[in-house]
């Protein structure tokens, strides 16, 4: 098995001159450049078994060969694909599963459910050129260019992309040479393969919603391994629902991509003791200004499809709801088009590929005392402690009086939670699940209730941009209705509160 390490990145088929003309190829490149035409057929049961197993089955043509290759496990963390790959030279266009001989495989294909189904379900062709790459260092990336399409039935999908694979060196070049060729070109990550958009292709199925991974941490990692594993996830998290957010009406992609942000925001000062805010200032003003521009998108996406709702329900006749309702949809619109608009804008690619570097080259290594050094490479349990009963000391300093808290304090606390929240499933497979299971439930619930309750402030918000062109009666109902709904989560918050205090933290 190789492990295939490899970043992907839209490319303009207009930008392709640019590209064959860039200083990157000219400096680094060794030989000349090789072109050939590649067919492959991608294989899965009816029922697509192999995908649900995450595992790709391919053959492949390559001039008069046919190469069967199986990819499987491993991820994508923005635009960069690390998975297991096999390859065997078979002698036709179909698979030869007698060449499957991987222990992690041989159980998936020895299945007769499987070997008996197999039949192909879409095909990419596309032309391939290659350079390869060399730095003084060692560092060695093939840098391919395909141009083609995936069919699958009487559909079809161009193809333009870049693939920068590692050969030798640390991954960290692939992201500085993605910077590189960003600069002249505007170039787009992307987080989905071929494989993947084949099987879209075949299935017309919605791009999915995706929540955050649970983290596995070993006690023995070193807080450097345990921060890495942290933000991978978080940016997994994040870019897996990038897709989603851009081609489907559902909001809880732009949801779950603010969800990953703000987790990824509130990881990095809780290693401020080893890693110095010096080192990713400009990293974290990015992820300030994508939240802020995903914001509105999500407040009015909440308004309109769990505030107005049920009001609308119960006052079916009313005709100045209507009219609110379809102002807001407007806003929701505008808003959502704004959000778009920052998702595919050059500077959020290259704050992704700004980010991957920084992580894969240790970027904080310039800032960093040697006393910090050690401590980057201490286990990490003695900093996991000493975040949880920081972030739960904080909760509890401010949350003994939320009862009777102003809005704009209470949110405060509410952001106070969250952050308690976010450490707690950083590191709490650290510690024993069963001490820790309900002191989690009770502030999933606390977060929750408080929650509620700022959706409730935020739409007092919305409703000063509806004050205009929509009926006074209408904002009326609206806000009585959320103000009925304050004082009823105010009696159920402090019910949750009461339950998080009397939890005794399980990391001690």
């Amino acid at each position: 098995m190789a492990i295939e390490i490899e970043l992907k990145l839209l490319i303009n088929p207009a930008d392709m001159p640019a590209l064959r003309r860039h200083s990157l190829l000219k400096t680094h490149a060794t030989g000349k450049a090789r072109s050939r035409k590649l067919l492959s057929i991608y294989f899965d049961t009816p029922d697509l078994h192999l995908r649900q197993q995450r595992v790709a089955l391919r053959v492949r043509r390559i001039g008069a060969r046919w190469v069967q290759t199986v990819k499987g496990g491993g991820g994508v963390r923005a635009g960069l694909h690390q998975r297991g790959e096999w390859e065997d030279e078979v002698v036709h266009d179909r698979p030869d599963l007698t060449k499957i001989t991987d222990p992690s495989l041989l159980k998936l294909f020895s299945s007769a459910a499987v070997r008996d189904r197999l039949q192909a379900v879409f095909t990419t062709e596309f032309k391939r050129t290659t350079w390869q790459l060399h730095w003084d260092n060692g560092d060695a990336v093939e840098l391919a260019l395909d141009q083609g399409e995936v069919k699958s039935g009487d559909k079809s999908a161009p193809v333009c992309e870049i693939e920068l694979e590692l050969k030798q060196g640390n991954p960290a070049r692939l992201f500085q040479a993605a910077l590189e060729l960003q600069q002249a070109i505007p170039l787009r990550l992307e987080n989905v393969s071929k494989a993947d958009r084949g099987y879209r292709l075949s299935q017309a199925a919605p791009s999915p919603v995706l929540k955050a991974t649970a983290l596995e941490l070993q006690r023995e990692m070193s807080v450097k391994e345990a921060f890495q594993t942290i933000a991978w996830n978080c940016i997994g998290h994040w870019t897996a629902n990038q897709e989603g957010a851009l081609l489907s009406d559902n909001p809880e992609n732009i949801h779950q991509i603010r969800v990953a942000l703000r987790r990824l925001r509130s990881l990095l000062p809780q290693f401020k003791s080893v890693i110095p805010q010096a080192s990713y200032a400009a990293i974290a003003d990015e992820l300030k200004w994508l939240a802020n521009a995903l914001g509105p998108a999500r407040n009015w996406d909440v308004f309109v499809t769990q505030t107005l709702p049920p009001i609308l329900k119960q006052f079916s006749s009313d005709t100045g709801l209507k009219a609110l309702y379809q102002e807001a949809c407007k806003f929701q619109a505008t808003a959502r088009d704004e959000a778009h608009m920052a998702l595919r804008s050059h500077r959020y690619d290259r704050m992704l590929l700004s980010l991957g570097t920084w992580l894969m080259a240790d970027g904080w290594n310039d800032h960093v005392s040697n006393e910090q050094q050690q401590r980057l490479g201490a286990p990490v349990l003695e900093l996991a402690r000493h975040v949880l009963s920081g972030c739960h000391k904080t909760v509890h300093q401010h949350g003994t009086a939320l009862l009777a808290m102003p809005a704009k304090e209470r949110h405060e606390v509410r952001i106070a939670v969250k952050k308690l929240r976010y450490a707690t499933e950083f590191f709490v497979s650290l510690f024993p699940c069963k001490a820790a299971r309900s002191y989690i439930e009770a502030l999933e619930v606390l977060q929750d209730e408080l929650g509620v309750l700022n959706d409730a402030a935020t739409t007092e918000l919305l409703l000063q941009h509806l004050a205009g062109p929509s009926d006074k009666a209408a904002l009326g109902i609206v806000s009585g209705w959320c103000a009925r709904g304050v004082t009823v989560h105010l009696a159920s918050m402090d019910a949750a509160w009461q339950r998080f205090y009397r939890c005794r933290p399980f990391w001690k």
